[in-house]
């Protein structure tokens, strides 16, 4: 496997790498995976080895920088960034090539499963497979070019990107992709047999209750209905637990709120992002009264904010709505809280799972309608007063835990025709 993000790595990227390499050995497919060094060491699961190469000039360990709307993108920067091609992690991908090579070598790898993005895991992929006569199998969590992948400045690399998503899908002998919708569009735009296309979406640990995390009951549920004394008025707290990335749009999401602070529409309640947002953004913006942040925190922090929240919700922008689904959405599914869903588009990805698997505690809003979202608010609290009974898990949730989607991929590996 070559992934350039992995554990200790956070965010969805590394999740998603890391479960794939965790679960396939239990199929009969031991995993070596290629990867850049970092501070502290990778977890350790049975039949999986993982070999570092230094990441120079690559970056941070994190994907996502503190995301602060108030502060655009330097088309200065752009333009610079793109003298690196493909990307800015083109020299690990350099420095991986020999190391890579004599891990194939050695270990006798029978085939090369590689993450995209960033486009420089491609390429280095694309030099082992034709260099050792090893199948080739692309992950695509994201669209080539697009807000997910790459959106060049300039003419000439746009082009050069396309050539090299085409020089790549053409040499793979399977392709895994996040959604039905970018299945459809890879096999579609280059004429990919359909029939070596494998949709795994990104699923939920289901081992997260064994640590203690199993949904408890809302506090601000409880708080509604004691014994004795009524208690002290508290705030409602809908979080948000994971990375901001700007193609979700929180950016609509913030001018939303700031009319409705201005309205004074909103009532007692607090949106705490456990993740990337700016606290100096917040105070600029003057949200803080009902936006609060941790900044990024380790994962398993992260699903005990999940755990104790009155609720969740997601942001869901038009491109990811369209091509895949929010990361977190099956963890969301997975706490047992109720769910507020805001869309720039309307029928989301997001939206459908929810309706089929948890309709009765999803709650729906446009992203840049202040008045909806506040209907959506007050229809969570009457959700929280009153709860419906506890219902069985839908038999259909369960095909979307990690180890059972990893069983399909590895059934899948199966049927690809090895050196």
């Amino acid at each position: 496997m070559v992934a350039y993000w992995y554990p200790p790595a956070l965010g969805a990227a590394a999740e998603r790498a890391w479960a794939f390499a965790r679960c396939l050995p239990r199929h009969d497919w031991p995993c070596i995976v290629l990867t850049a060094r970092r501070s502290n060491p990778p977890p350790a699961a049975p039949g999986v080895t993982v070999h570092h190469v230094p990441a120079c000039l690559s970056g941070e360990d994190v994907p996502f920088r503190d995301y602060n709307p108030g502060q655009q993108p330097s088309r200065f920067r752009a333009c610079v960034r793109e003298l690196l091609f493909p990307d800015r992690f083109v020299f690990w991908q350099r420095s991986a090539l020999k190391p890579g090579l004599e891990l194939i070598r050695r270990q006798g790898i029978d085939l090369i499963l590689a993450s995209f993005p960033p486009a420089s895991t491609v390429v280095l992929a694309l030099h082992l497979s034709r260099d050792a006569g090893l199948p080739m199998v692309l992950d695509f969590r994201d669209r080539w070019l697009g807000p997910g992948g790459y959106e060049p400045v300039f003419s000439r690399t746009r082009r050069k990107h396309a050539e090299l998503e085409r020089t790549a899908i053409a040499q793979s002998a399977a392709i895994v992709a996040i959604s039905d919708a970018m299945a459809d569009a890879i096999a579609h735009e280059h004429g990919y047999d359909q029939r070596r296309i494998m949709v795994i979406p990104n699923g939920y640990e289901p081992a997260v209750d064994d640590l203690g995390l199993s949904p408890a009951p809302s506090p601000w549920a409880l708080a509604l209905q004691p014994p004795g004394p009524a208690p002290s008025p508290r705030p409602l707290t809908i979080a948000h637990v994971g990375t901001v990335i700007p193609r979700n749009r929180p950016d609509l999401f913030f001018r939303s709120i700031l009319k409705l602070l201005s309205g004074k529409r909103l009532g007692e309640v607090v949106f705490k992002f456990v993740g990337n947002l700016s606290h100096d953004y917040l105070t600029a913006a003057g949200l803080t009264q009902v936006v609060q942040t941790t900044g990024l925190v380790p994962r398993m922090q992260a699903l005990r904010e999940m755990r104790a929240a009155d609720a969740l919700f997601l942001l869901t922008g038009r491109y990811v709505g369209t091509w895949g689904y929010n990361a977190k959405l099956f963890e969301y599914l997975r706490a047992g809280r109720p769910i507020l869903c805001l869309e720039e588009s309307p029928g989301s990805n997001d939206r459908k799972l929810l309706e089929q698997l948890a309709a009765e505690r999803s709650f729906f809003a446009p992203l840049d309608e202040p008045e909806a979202i506040a209907r959506a608010v007050d229809a969570v609290r009457l959700y929280l007063a009153a709860p419906p009974p506890p219902t069985a898990p839908i038999d259909a949730f369960s095909a979307y835990s990690r180890p059972n989607l990893v069983a399909r991929l590895a059934a899948f590996l199966n049927t690809i025709k090895l050196r």
